[in-house]
């Protein structure tokens, strides 16, 4: 049985004790987890609590069954484990064997990572280490080397589980902190057919030019090599801002069917500012469609808490269609497929808009979109790259129409 106090960390920088998570292995039942939270009174008592998940955990003395029972816990607390990169560096950290690689176990060995949430077997709430801006090329060098299978100095390791094992996504990252302000960095991969980090930063700054609220960013150049730099919007100086990904509000777990109008549904439920978030949402759909974001997934859409409870977060892993995929992960009314103009106006009624004023956002993001080759080469996109990506780009242009 793994017992784990899970703390919060507020936006003025108090760290609270929010409750208790509990995991064990029924007896019968191989590769399911049974998993109970519960809050604690202390943080039920306080005038300031909010729940952690809005739609599974409210506010209450009850014991919360966890709603992913593969995992053993509730989505909320899945969200602040990294994904695929970020696992295996805290399996390699701890030399943890294959029984201690369920999400209790490295919850127990993260502490803290992205988010307001952390995690320890103790009383005392855990810390997350970040490494400096100077120490950025090392980190990269570091996480190519991992990433590729070879050696690795023991000091060279360190530094890359200080840095890089909490943050989430499958691709190599670190949390970077310089001159008071905390960054994501987001490494090249060894296995990138792309210049993806170049790419990723020509396409928020189309998004920006969209009108679509992204994180302050930069590309640091490392020599020869560049990495992205991506403000962390869940830190506010002082303290933590909790979030949770729209994939644990929706409860979905493995395979979904699920698109762009449930997440709509779930800022008209829980979203403090329902009519900024459900117009912001819906630019942001239009936006995908036409860049082709087909990795569109619900991980990559995360609502924040705030002193007036919770919102949108600012857009994030925004990148062109990469795997020249037709579909996207998420639905458009009925379809994956990328909608038709007409479509996009029949689908705005979901978001709060008006014919005329979705016209309006249609042509402020297809203007922006327009400009793509422009934009791409001011990042210094490879030319090679940009003309892999020209034919879908164009082919989705004809939505403007």
């Amino acid at each position: 049985m793994i017992r784990l106090n899970v703390f919060l960390t507020l936006p003025h920088g108090e760290t609270c004790l929010a409750g208790e998570l509990i995991a064990a292995d029924p007896e019968g039942r191989r590769g399911s987890i049974h998993g109970e939270f519960r809050y604690a009174q202390t943080y039920l008592d306080r005038p300031d609590a909010f729940p952690l998940d809005p739609h599974a955990l409210p506010l209450a003395q009850d014991i919360f069954a966890a709603n992913r029972p593969k995992a053993g816990v509730h989505g909320v607390f899945e969200d602040a484990l990294p994904d695929d990169w970020g696992r295996r560096l805290l399996v390699r950290q701890y030399r943890l064997p294959r029984q201690e690689q369920r999400v209790p176990d490295l919850l127990a060995y993260l502490g803290q990572g992205l988010g307001a949430l952390s995690f320890a077997r103790e009383s005392v709430e855990p810390r997350t280490q970040e490494a400096p801006l100077h120490s950025l090329t090392g980190l990269l060098n570091a996480a190519q080397a991992f990433e590729a299978g070879e050696a690795l100095e023991d000091e060279a390791l360190a530094r890359l589980f200080e840095a890089g094992s909490s943050p989430g996504g499958a691709r190599p990252k670190a949390l970077i902190h310089d001159a008071g302000v905390d960054w994501i960095a987001k490494f090249p991969s060894v296995k990138d057919q792309y210049d993806v980090v170049s790419l990723e930063a020509a396409t928020l700054q189309l998004a920006r030019d969209a009108g679509i609220t992204v994180p302050e960013f930069s590309c640091y150049p490392c020599g020869e090599r560049k990495v992205l730099l991506s403000k962390r919007f869940d830190v506010t100086g002082e303290g933590r801002r909790h979030v949770i990904s729209m994939q644990s509000l929706l409860q979905a777990d493995d395979y979904y069917v699920l698109g762009y109008e449930d997440m709509a549904n779930v800022l008209r439920r829980f979203s403090a500012y329902p009519g900024d978030d459900l117009h912001e949402l819906y630019r942001r759909m239009v936006f995908n469609a036409l860049i082709g974001n087909t990795d569109d997934h619900l991980k990559n859409f995360s609502m924040m808490h705030d002193e007036q409870g919770y919102q949108l977060t600012p857009a994030y892993d925004l990148v062109p269609n990469l795997a020249q995929n037709r579909e996207h992960v998420l639905r458009f009314g009925l379809t994956a497929s990328p909608p038709s103009k007409d479509e996009l106006l029949q689908i705005a009624k979901q978001y709060n808009l008006q014919s005329r004023r979705a016209l309006v956002v249609i042509d402020e993001v297809v203007n922006a979109v327009l400009r793509w080759e422009q934009v791409f080469e001011n990042y210094e996109v490879p030319q090679h790259d940009i003309m892999r990506l020209r034919k879908d780009i164009k082919a989705r242009a004809v939505l403007s129409k």
